[in-house]
């Protein structure tokens, strides 16, 4: 199954990795039935190495999921970026996912956006396996 991005939402997380270059920046992604609709950006508290990592910072997470519930959504996943590295998951990535959740990283390359890639963990071996997106 082809999971699907609003368009908006998409174009919103390619921004909010673009602005926060050339640090990391991240964000939770709200939507239900295979379908991403909306973005919440969320803080970094990582402030020693913004430049390769991202701590997701629980108050912006609460404040995430509570919008989600108010606006009949689920958390469907959590975005980030990697500043001038490929849109794989790093080891750091695979240790921090959670199984059912989709996590799109954004390669930014420059201050620009070079390409996003969805993830999801493999629960029997802890492995990611990438999954077809389509915007809309």
């Amino acid at each position: 199954m082809v999971v699907k991005i609003a368009k908006e939402a998409f174009d919103g997380m390619i921004e909010h990795a673009e602005e926060g270059y050339p640090h990391e920046v991240c964000g939770v992604m709200t939507g239900m039935n295979g379908l991403i609709k909306n973005y919440i950006r969320c803080r970094n508290l990582n402030r020693e190495r913004a430049h390769d990592r991202y701590e997701l910072d629980p108050l912006s997470f609460n404040e995430a999921d509570q919008w989600a519930r108010v606006n009949g959504q689920d958390i469907v996943g959590i975005y980030h970026s990697h500043p001038d590295h490929p849109s794989r998951p790093s080891e750091t990535d695979r240790q921090r996912a959670w199984p059912e959740w989709g996590y799109i990283i954004f390669s930014i390359r420059e201050g620009r956006y070079n390409d996003a890639r969805l993830w999801y963990i493999n629960e029997s071996d802890y492995s990611f396996f990438e999954k077809e997106y389509e915007i809309g």
